[in-house]
């Protein structure tokens, strides 16, 4: 799994080619939202969609099947719609329509108009700004038991459930801040995103978007 390094923003669909796995069983996914639940999922949207924030992560990536774990540190800073990721051996980019992925060891950078659902795979915390008009929300069976945090699944629309059929979501009870997300994939491949710590500055527009002449002689892999 060490491909998994290179580009934290195309984990998803990197380990479902390079793996061939049977299906794993899954449970049946309801039809109706509970509204307090989507409430407070809405709450915890709407403050990372107003207020700028510099997100420190670490993201688990569990493979079900063999057992073999691997962690991802990084960070994301994120501007309503627009964001600036950071991992090992990546930055990506985001400015509202472009996306660019830059890799500092080739100097190189893709750019390309991603779709929502490649958003999604890119950002883990941008599923939490997305769902709202496509997916069905429901308090977790063991949301109870934490007095910190409400724990809420997130099923996703038809289309998105080629790939996952499951998001939990963990949001702070006082301060409706995300903690994480887990993402349950179909595949057996599952991640989770754990926030370890938030920071709210002011950023430029100018900062999510990838500039090449401040990086000579970079190659430009324009997919647009």
């Amino acid at each position: 799994m060490k491909h998994l390094i290179i580009t934290f923003c195309l984990f998803c669909s990197l380990v479902a080619s390079a793996q061939k796995t049977t299906p794993v069983k899954h449970p049946v996914i309801p039809n109706q939202t509970d509204s307090k639940a989507k409430l407070i999922l809405d709450k915890a949207s709407d403050k990372i969609k107003q207020q700028a924030m510099k997100i420190n992560f670490s993201l688990l990536i569990e493979d079900t099947k063999t057992s073999k774990k691997e962690t991802i540190k990084g960070d994301v800073i994120m501007k309503g719609q627009k964001f600036r990721l950071a991992v090992p051996m990546s930055q990506t980019y985001y400015n509202g329509k472009d996306q660019y992925i830059y890799v500092p060891k080739n100097n190189e950078v893709s750019i390309s108009t991603p779709t929502k659902k490649e958003l999604q795979e890119v950002n883990p915390a941008y599923l939490l700004m997305s769902y709202a008009s496509d997916a069905t929300v429901q308090f977790s069976k063991d949301n109870a038991a934490s007095n910190s945090f409400y724990t809420i699944d997130v099923f996703p629309d038809h289309k998105m459930r080629k790939e996952y059929f499951k998001a939990i979501v963990k949001i702070d009870k006082k301060t409706l801040n995300l903690k994480s997300i887990k993402v349950l994939n179909k595949n057996g491949v599952h991640s989770s995103f754990f926030v370890e710590k938030i920071e709210r500055r002011a950023y430029e527009d100018a900062f999510f978007t990838f500039y090449s002449k401040s990086h000579p002689n970079v190659i430009v892999n324009d997919l647009r």
